[in-house]
């Protein structure tokens, strides 16, 4: 009671505080909070002018759920979806830490500041804006540039690069590490800024170098940060980056480059099949669920660390 005493105390000082926080929940809630509980009709053969909002829908149990793990399209499209995930996790996640080691090291602070802005900019341009600019770079067209330049090296004709299934999950690890690497080491910077720097000038006047200081200084300090940016990144083995997925695709590749969050997408908004669509993405949500719980329990019985 005491504590519940101390909280409306609290919020009775700072109301004004408080306001500022109230149009940020109540967007929060309506929109990840409210939409939860259309989950229902992943059980239900969905038909949206079936009653007030399809709920008077037949209800089929785990039908929706038996009929796509039954098809052999959903292991394919699942196993596409780990797969780009898990290197997207191996290519794309050390690349954050290294930039703000590299950053941190810097003695030059405006230099420091011009980095820093240049690295994470890409973060605030959109995936639609990304796209277009892959499309123009590696067009066959004459500001194709990858073309100019593979001409003006080796010669030969153009190639559509664009429509070649192979090059797409490269494509895919090098577009997520131009456009998160710079935002990814600012979690890592704000970790490092926190080491006291007396710990480096006993280190030094001990005989420590640059190398043993990351070792035994940075490095662990900085590891609690690490691990538990790698737990969350372990719960999204199984969930694809819809807007980079979706915006790299055209409808050539598109059947071989299917991702679950992009096959529900289509099943759900173009072909209107939204119960499938919607066990689909259930399906996802708790096998993500599991992922992170297994990445958290693992950390803390290894690491002692967790997020929760």
């Amino acid at each position: 009671m005491a504590s519940d005493k101390k909280l409306w105390v609290r919020i009775v000082s700072f109301w004004p505080l408080y306001l500022f926080l109230l149009p940020s929940l109540i967007i929060r809630f309506v929109f990840n909070y409210v939409p939860m509980f259309s989950n229902v009709i992943a059980f239900m053969d969905y038909e949206m002018w079936n009653g007030w909002m399809g709920l008077s829908s037949k209800w089929v149990g785990f039908g929706n759920f038996a009929y796509f793990i039954r098809e052999p399209w959903f292991w394919q499209l699942a196993f596409r979806t780990f797969w780009y995930a898990f290197w997207g996790l191996i290519i794309a996640f050390p690349p954050s830490l290294i930039l703000a080691l590299l950053i941190n090291e810097l003695r030059n602070r405006q230099f420091k500041k011009i980095v820093q802005t240049i690295s994470y900019v890409p973060h605030f341009v959109s995936w639609v804006t990304v796209a277009g600019l892959v499309y123009i770079f590696m067009s066959i067209d004459p500001a194709g540039l990858i073309n100019n330049i593979k001409q003006a090296l080796v010669g030969g004709e153009r190639v559509v690069y664009m429509q070649k299934v192979e090059l797409f999950l490269p494509l895919l690890l090098i577009t997520k590490v131009w456009k998160g690497v710079g935002w990814g080491s600012i979690i890592y910077l704000a970790s490092l800024s926190t080491i006291d720097p007396q710990l480096y000038e006993a280190a030094w006047i001990d005989g420590a170098g640059r190398w043993k200081q990351l070792l035994h200084i940075t490095l662990p300090h900085i590891f609690p940060t690490t691990a538990v940016l790698l737990i969350f990144a372990m719960g999204s083995l199984f969930r694809a980056d819809f807007d980079q997925v979706f915006n790299l695709q055209n409808p050539v590749i598109r059947a071989h480059t299917y991702v679950i969050d992009v096959w529900s997408f289509y099943k759900g908004i173009v072909d209107q099949q939204y119960a499938l669509a919607g066990a689909v993405s259930l399906f996802q949500g708790l096998i993500t669920f599991i992922l992170l719980m297994s990445a958290n329990w693992a950390s803390k019985r290894v690491a002692k660390i967790g997020i929760i």
